[in-house]
């Protein structure tokens, strides 16, 4: 099977337009063209995600999520799966789910830089049950990149194409046990451009445990691997597939109320991601955040393993919580994202 790129290039079936192509170039050199199209296609994509020259920027069909969600978890390097205590957890960890007592609503984004945009939504229902209490919720996480120029074999022009990468998560929680909370998730991937799609349909199964200060989280994502299928948009050829490889995300939190005698609650994380499937591949996101003024204002710092370190603030106004995050990177550009919340 062909991965989504190499079906994407341009070859002698006639362009978007109706018009044939002038295909008078050798196999050779169609083959050359055709690397160096697929070559510039990775370098984009991973400058649109704005990801770090790290394991995971190699192509793979999630790379513009793995980068995670949300202005919070952004602002503490994006290590929030031993913390999960708000909704953003309906991607990080679908157990955390189990432990959310409000019903909310969240909303991300990230500042346009290459004419790429990233953002989103989440919403969750809660319930109270004398067994299971839990909640329920629904994200939305859309990669958007536009004016895309489109290229025949003679590297001719021939116009421009919005890409664009979704993630569609359902994700439900609960707590069966006093200080233990178990999630699962079903997840929804599409890529499309240049009239061709891909998509494909994953599992997530999470649990998470609040012993006192001590919190902790496991996360097995992608069970078994997402495969994304797609159509061929040459006509007489196979379809095309790629996988999200399955990874186990590990992370521990400590959750400190009034720190010391002092009117501040502190709160760090720590996460892993090891890929299950090759090389195991490791990435460590660590965070701490510091609330103050009667939980009204927090100030957030972290770090990402081969990406840089972050920085982020909050502002909570009764329901209403604005959040802000700056990712550095030491590779590419750096990330704004504007975060808001509420609870209800």
């Amino acid at each position: 099977m062909k991965s989504r790129l190499e079906d994407l290039t341009p070859g002698p079936s006639p362009d978007r337009r109706g018009k044939p192509s002038v295909d008078t170039l050798s196999y050779q050199e169609r083959g050359n063209r055709r690397r160096r199209w697929v070559r510039s296609v990775f370098l984009h994509t991973a400058l649109c995600t704005l990801l770090s020259q790290s394991v995971f920027a190699s192509g793979e069909a999630d790379a513009f999520a793995i980068n995670g969600v949300g202005a919070r978890p952004g602002g503490m390097g994006g290590a929030f799966i031993g913390l999960s205590d708000d909704i953003e957890t309906v991607y990080y960890n679908p157990a955390g789910l189990g432990d959310l007592t409000h019903n909310g609503f969240t909303a991300m984004y990230q500042t346009p830089s290459l004419k790429t945009s990233r953002g989103f939504l989440a919403v969750n229902k809660a319930w109270d049950h004398p067994v299971l209490p839990g909640s329920i919720a629904l994200g939305w996480l859309r990669l958007q990149s536009t004016d895309i120029e489109l290229t025949n074999t003679d590297e001719q022009i021939l116009g421009t194409d919005t890409l664009s990468n979704d993630l569609v998560i359902l994700g439900a929680g609960v707590r069966p046990f006093e200080h233990i909370s178990i999630g699962v998730s079903v997840k929804y991937f599409r890529f499309a451009f240049n009239g061709f799609q891909e998509s494909g349909v994953g599992y997530d199964l999470g649990m998470h445990a609040k012993f006192d200060f001590f919190r902790c989280g496991l996360v097995m994502t992608d069970l078994d691997g997402t495969t994304l299928h797609g159509s061929s948009v040459q006509a007489g050829q196979p379809g095309v597939s790629d996988t999200v490889p399955a990874r186990l995300r590990p992370g521990v939190a400590l959750v400190f109320d009034r720190l010391l005698g002092l009117p501040v609650d502190v709160a760090w994380d720590a996460d892993e991601i090891l890929k299950l499937r090759g090389g195991q591949e490791t990435r460590l996101f660590t965070g701490m955040e510091l609330w103050g003024f009667e939980k009204h204002a927090a100030v957030r710092g972290g770090y990402q393993q081969s990406s840089g370190p972050t920085a982020g603030a909050s502002l909570r106004v009764g329901r209403f919580q604005l959040d802000y995050s700056y990712l550095i990177s030491l590779h590419l550009q750096d990330e704004n994202r504007l975060g808001f919340s509420m609870h209800f």
